[in-house]
């Protein structure tokens, strides 16, 4: 069976608004619906109102940053099982030793092609 995103929801969590306005741009054309958020706290508003099929989110964002917002989600019954594509244009060693404490293996560092962010997405919602 072909792979059909055309009703495949993502939410982006990115405090870059350019790279967000870029993403979703590329994901709407793709057939995705898209959501968008700055921070993890619109991030956790957004899912009172929507269920996403996957989450793109940032980690180092303002107010709720993407380790938070991780941990929170996985500790709702209601979201637990949404899967996470994490980005970031942080290369330092504790971010990655701490994602990797909590559970986060795959990042994508930035600048980020976003062929490769569509593939990743795509093995994500088979």
């Amino acid at each position: 069976m072909p792979f059909d995103p055309r009703v495949k929801k993502i939410l982006i969590v990115d405090d870059e608004q350019g790279f967000v306005s870029l993403l979703a741009q590329t994901l709407r054309m793709d057939g995705y619906e898209v959501e968008t958020a700055f921070d993890g706290q619109q991030g956790l508003d957004r899912l009172k109102t929507m269920k996403p099929d996957a989450i793109i989110s940032d980690i180092v964002m303002p107010n709720i940053d993407g380790f938070e917002f991780f941990e929170q989600v996985k500790s709702d019954l209601l979201t637990k099982d949404i899967p996470f594509l994490f980005v970031t244009a942080y290369q330092d060693s504790e971010v990655l030793a701490r994602a990797r404490k909590i559970g986060i293996f795959g990042i994508l560092r930035k600048p980020i092609d976003l062929d490769q962010i569509e593939r990743r997405l795509r093995e994500l919602l088979r």
